[in-house]
């Protein structure tokens, strides 16, 4: 045999594996489609982009542990995002597909842990599989986020960050606040629980925020996004001594929680649902929204005592109408708010004429004002409190003077 035809030889063995190798992708790719067995044994084709949806690809198995306790977290993140409102996507899309040959296993484990907010499909050929092959897996769990366009944005990434991504490309930003209330060590609110180290987890366990309970008990973390479950730690170093649970309270004295014991000191679980009592305004409906809402906050300046819009106040509810015009289901809540220069007959009547203008806008724009929900606050709910005009900077009276717009479906 020539040196010749060897090398040739060696060149087609060497082509042939190549092709056999996994596909190296990364950010900036087109996503390529595949086909999945689903279960009943059907097929079905997935070609990106997918239904004009944010997709998550999360390969998984049932005989991975990690892999299986990592499903919990993003079946959580399915529900919250499934059908939110975003800029350009339809929605977002978890499809798990279970790198394993056991199909029972499988289906049991859908069935047990209640995967329903994912799109189900095996790679039965594991590793070998073909939608392995071109997602370049090799181990699991592994996940490739793919946007609404079908471009690969993110391999692996963390849930926070895909939940973040996911923000991003809503219509709007989620509301922050500062998250504020009073720990005690019992039931009654007068038996404080003074200079305690907190630390603040989302359900993800994430680290958010960390602060030092004062004199009286308060604390206070600041410009941390609602919308989501939270998960309070109260670390015991300062030897903490008490027969009762530790009990959480909102700024109003309102009981919230109680904690549990756990090694090294004591925790609250926060659903999203009560996590708003535990802002400053904590009454304020606008709030109260569920991910699949939008809650914004807009700084509009207004013309002539709240009579009419400016061109940029025009602009800036246009974002809106589209998301209203798009969705016929959907609904805004529009609750204004001014500062506390004028007195409260003066603020109301501003701010009442405020609901009328913005009202009167959507209504030309054609929505219908059964759609239209409309709250004038006056200076009854400031975001800054100020005990007199001049106790609070401009910046603070900016921040009073809002308009918070809800948008839910109906």
């Amino acid at each position: 045999m020539t040196r010749h035809l060897i090398c040739l030889i060696f060149f087609i063995l060497s082509a042939n594996c190549f092709s056999q190798t996994s596909t190296s992708l990364k950010p900036g790719d087109k996503a390529p489609p595949f086909i999945l067995t689903m279960q009943q044994s059907s097929t079905q084709s997935f070609a990106m982009p997918y239904m004009s949806r944010i997709v998550l690809i999360h390969f998984w198995s049932s005989t991975v542990s990690k892999s299986k306790s990592y499903n919990k977290y993003l079946n959580r993140l399915a529900a919250r995002y499934k059908n939110a409102l975003y800029r350009s996507a339809e929605g977002f899309e978890v499809i798990a597909v279970a790198v394993q040959s056991d199909r029972n296993a499988w289906n049991e484990t859908v069935k047990n842990d209640s995967l329903s907010n994912f799109i189900n499909g095996i790679a039965f050929r594991g590793y070998n599989d073909d939608v392995c092959k071109k997602f370049g897996i090799t181990s699991v769990p592994n996940d490739v986020l793919i946007d609404e366009n079908g471009t690969i944005i993110a391999i692996n990434p963390r849930i926070r960050d895909i939940e973040d991504m996911l923000d991003e490309r809503k219509n709007f930003q989620p509301v922050k606040k500062d998250v504020i209330g009073t720990l005690a060590l019992s039931s009654n609110p007068g038996d404080m629980l003074k200079f305690g180290n907190i630390y603040l987890f989302d359900a993800y366990g994430d680290s958010l925020a960390k602060a030092t309970t004062n004199n009286n008990g308060e604390f206070t973390l600041s410009d941390i996004k609602l919308n989501q479950d939270f998960i309070l730690k109260v670390d015991n170093g300062t030897d903490i001594i008490t027969s009762d649970p530790l009990a959480l309270y909102t700024s109003k004295g309102e009981k919230l929680l109680e904690g549990k014991t756990m090694e090294g000191g004591f925790v609250f679980y926060i659903p999203s649902k009560s996590s708003y009592k535990l802002t400053e305004n904590s009454d304020d409906a606008t709030l109260g929204g569920g991910i699949g809402q939008v809650n914004v906050v807009k700084n509009l300046t207004f013309k002539n005592n709240g009579t009419e819009l400016t061109p940029k106040d025009e602009k800036e509810l246009n974002s809106i109408f589209l998301i209203l015009q798009k969705n016929k289901s959907l609904s805004a809540e529009i609750t204004t708010h001014t500062d506390t220069k004028a007195d409260d007959k003066t603020a109301m009547d501003i701010t009442t004429k405020q609901c009328a203008t913005i009202k009167s806008y959507f209504i030309k724009k054609g929505i219908a004002a059964s759609r239209l929900k409309l709250m004038a606050k006056g200076r009854l709910q400031p975001r800054k409190t100020c005990s007199t005009p001049a106790d609070c900077t401009e910046e603070d009276h900016k921040q009073n003077r809002r308009v918070e717009i809800l948008v839910y479906k109906t």
